[in-house]
């Protein structure tokens, strides 16, 4: 199905207006630590409210209140920039009235996320909707003053000593000075900026490309906070970039890996569903789905057949508002064509595909060197896609407050790589050594050496996870544990929270009405008491299971199909038989 359609788009607009229309009050969903709060409208400034989170003094509620009220007046004023909607008007004109009276935009004492978010939509608002009365825009160009001296000092305090990358380059830990939230709170404050052209705007604008520029520079060697952080920042890049001269974007634009993010972001679709990312680490597909708006607000300038593709595939009912406006009158192109499907580098993972359609297979493998810490201690752990979900997954995200769920999305049993004499993986390797191969026709392989990331008193001589995806149904995981004193290697395989288990003949069954895949191991012993719901546990279940350390490696299928699969092991271990395909590992 087309999504780009400019009546799709203007529907799905109407359709978010109408629901705000009758609302007294804002509704920002804080999932994170399950707590709603009804905001009464309009609103006039920051409101932390006194609900207690565990073990959190100060909670960051301005963020999702900022998120809400940003996509409550976009809808609005899209609707009556539209539909020459006159009650959306007047509905979008009140809180934008209301918005520009916030004594402050921030929460934290730096340029923030909340400050980013609601001087993003003044800006959208003034620059983009000629039918504003004039005394909003008054007032809005008043609150740019207010905030850019408010806290202009703050980001100067923060990063005034970058006068270009390389002096962040220099630095002992450069990460540290690139976290995403300053950096989006800058973009607020440029925006602001540039658009009543203040004298500090030229100094943001180098600012930025400082800290664009080392964040791209650094990818190369792994840096990342993931799909839903790195999106979070190409979003707000985006509109800073719109704001430049063509030879000052153009120039940000060239960098090699710029591009980064739209591969990750194309490599990390569910198949059926490629708005539905692999969520690794943290990753939200549905909450936080900022890179399909840095990709959307991005197309007019760097158009191209994979990114067209890629968004003409993207469902609109996730999409930001500021998105479906990029993507307003855009249409769509006969040409657009999928990637070429196989092994991919997804950059902080690595994903085996056989396409994106919801009958393919695709399965996602953490690989990551990054510093950052949206980036979880992961790697080697797999999700595998199918029919627009995946079915074998990872809590994706972390939980805030300090209770059980913490443990469950952070600690022992939060991933599927081997838990090895009761220790997860404590680090990330300085290097990235992963391997990814084609092994004809369409079996595809990836490897990642694990060792250095386990605690140093296991001393391992070597952990190699191996994975292969076959066609359009198989994929094996092989792990390798050496060490001197290996005496236990466990497994907690998650499956999706809607899924239903069954377990039969040492296999266990993940069911979905229309998907269904066996998980099993000839070396671990699988009944209906292996499979659990863990304290904090949302509703997946894991399928927990202790494998023979003696093994000389560790053999895991799954299989998609209604057919429990023949599994036969050769080779003393060091190769399998699925049905008639096989698998063998390197005897280095």
């Amino acid at each position: 199905m087309r999504m780009m359609r400019r009546d799709h788009i203007e529907a799905e607009i109407r359709r978010r207006a109408d629901g705000y229309r009758p609302q007294t009050h804002l509704i920002a969903d804080y999932y994170r630590v399950r707590r709603k709060i009804a905001y009464p409208l309009p609103i006039r400034g920051i409101y932390l409210p006194g609900m207690p989170i565990p073990g959190i003094r100060a909670y960051p509620w301005s963020i999702w209140l900022a998120w809400s009220l940003e996509e409550r007046i976009l809808s609005l004023g899209w609707a009556a920039s539209w539909f020459s909607d006159g009650e959306a008007r007047r509905l979008a004109v009140a809180d934008l009235d209301a918005l520009a009276e916030w004594p402050c935009y921030r929460q934290l004492p730096m340029p923030d996320l909340s400050s980013g978010h609601a001087l993003r939509t003044l800006w959208q608002a003034r620059t983009r909707w000629d039918w504003l009365p004039s005394r909003i825009r008054t007032k809005i160009e008043r609150a740019f003053l207010r905030h850019i001296e408010d806290t202009l000092p703050l980001s100067d305090a923060r990063h005034g000593a970058y006068a270009c990358k390389d002096d962040i380059l220099a630095l002992e830990a450069p990460h540290t000075a690139l976290h995403n939230i300053p950096f989006i709170g800058t973009v607020g404050l440029a925006l602001a900026a540039n658009s009543i052209s203040h004298p500090a705007a030229d100094t943001l604008n180098r600012r930025l490309e400082a800290l664009l520029g080392a964040i791209l520079d650094l990818r190369s060697g792994g840096h990342s906070e993931g799909i839903g952080y790195d999106g979070y920042i190409l979003d707000f890049a985006a509109d800073w970039l719109d704001t430049l001269s063509p030879s000052r974007r153009n120039a940000m634009m060239a960098h090699p890996r710029f591009g980064d993010v739209l591969d990750e972001s194309i490599a990390l679709g569910a198949p059926g569903d490629v708005a539905n990312i692999a969520q690794l680490s943290d990753a939200e597909p549905r909450e936080m789905p900022f890179h399909i708006s840095g990709h959307a607000k991005l197309f007019r300038h760097r158009a191209s057949p994979r990114t067209g593709w890629y968004l003409n595939r993207c469902g609109l009912s996730w999409m930001r508002a500021d998105a479906l406006a990029a993507l307003h009158g855009i249409g769509d192109d006969d040409q657009w064509k999928p990637p070429r499907a196989g092994a991919m580098d997804a950059h902080y993972a690595v994903v085996l595909r056989s396409g994106w359609e919801p009958d393919d297979l695709a399965v996602a493998m953490a690989a990551s060197n990054s510093k950052m810490s949206h980036v979880q201690n992961d790697n080697g752990t797999i999700v595998i896609g199918a029919r627009g979900r995946w079915p074998v997954s990872d809590p994706g995200y972390q939980q805030y407050m300090k209770k059980r769920e913490r443990e469950f999305t952070l600690g022992l049993t939060a991933h599927n790589a081997p838990v090895i004499n009761g220790m997860a993986q404590a680090e990330k390797p300085a290097d990235r050594r992963v391997v990814l191969r084609r092994c004809g026709g369409t079996t595809y392989s990836a490897e990642l050496d694990l060792t250095d990331c386990y605690p140093a008193e296991l001393a391992l001589k070597r952990v190699v996870r191996t994975l292969w995806l076959s066609e359009r149904d198989l994929v094996v995981a092989a792990d390798r544990v050496r060490g001197a004193s290996v005496e236990s290697v466990t497994y907690h395989w998650h499956g999706h929270p809607d899924a239903a288990w069954w377990v039969q003949d040492n296999m266990a069954r993940i069911y979905a009405p229309d998907l269904t895949f066996w998980i099993g191991s000839p070396q671990a012993r699988i009944t209906d008491g292996n499979v659990d719901r863990l304290p904090g546990s949302r509703g997946q279940l894991t399928l927990v299971a202790n494998a023979d350390p003696s093994a000389p490696c560790v053999w895991w299928v799954f299989a998609k199909g209604d057919i429990q699969p023949v599994v036969t092991l050769h080779d003393r271990g060091r190769g399998i038989r699925v049905g008639g395909r096989n698998f063998e590992i390197s005897r280095t």
